[in-house]
């Protein structure tokens, strides 16, 4: 498998404006590319284990929103998103790190973050997250990455990017197959993800990068 760093390298090499304006943080449960000129992530890439959702006590959610310390003056973003009419939207759901309070402060930095429209987060997302929380519990081990494409608009004093689309692919480990799909970015994506699922010959040239 193809790191996320050496798949950030790649792009500074083929993009130079991407190299100036990206950095890539390595936090404990995810890595992310994040665009410190668009302040959302290029690419945020994590692996998922059953081990890392079968604890005893599950903790709930902490709500807390912030910077990262790593970036934080271009991750600095809570206000952007105040009254914007659009979600923190995670790309590591908080729900991912239930077992282990050091991701779950991690997941919360805006470095993990883009806008994403209330249906498309609660609805559609949500229910992908939970797939894939059930594909780690059956298989032992996946792959996820999160990216976007395209601009509608921005929020905020700092002109945080609202992607057109957001997009998910897992890789799954156990029978070396992957799995894609794009979601609109609006109010009218349905709840059911197969209708977004990109065709496997098609999935690379989709999303716009490579992935392995």
């Amino acid at each position: 498998m193809r790191s996320v760093l050496l798949i950030c390298s790649l792009l500074f090499l083929y993009d130079p404006l991407f190299a100036q304006d990206t950095v890539t943080i390595h936090h404990t449960w995810y890595t992310t590319c994040f665009d410190n000129q668009k302040h959302i992530p290029y690419l945020v890439q994590y692996s998922l284990t059953a081990e890392m959702l079968s604890c005893y006590s599950p903790m709930k959610r902490t709500n807390r929103f912030k910077a990262d310390p790593l970036d934080a003056e271009a991750s600095n973003l809570n206000n952007d998103y105040k009254a914007s009419g659009y979600d923190r939207g995670h790309n590591m759901s908080a729900e991912d790190n239930k077992c282990d309070a050091t991701g779950m402060k991690e997941c919360f930095y805006f470095t993990n973050m883009f806008p994403q429209t209330h249906h498309l987060n609660a609805g559609v997302w949500k229910t992908v997250e939970t797939m894939e929380r059930q594909y780690a519990i059956d298989e032992g081990k996946i792959y996820v990455y999160i990216g976007s494409k395209g601009i509608k608009t921005t929020i905020g004093e700092d002109a945080v990017a609202v992607p057109d689309s957001c997009w998910k692919v897992i890789y799954h480990y156990k029978s070396n197959a992957w799995e894609g799909y794009i979601f609109p970015n609006d109010n009218e994506a349905g709840k059911d993800p197969a209708p977004y699922m990109i065709p496997n010959e098609t999935l690379f040239d989709r999303i716009g990068m490579t992935l392995h």
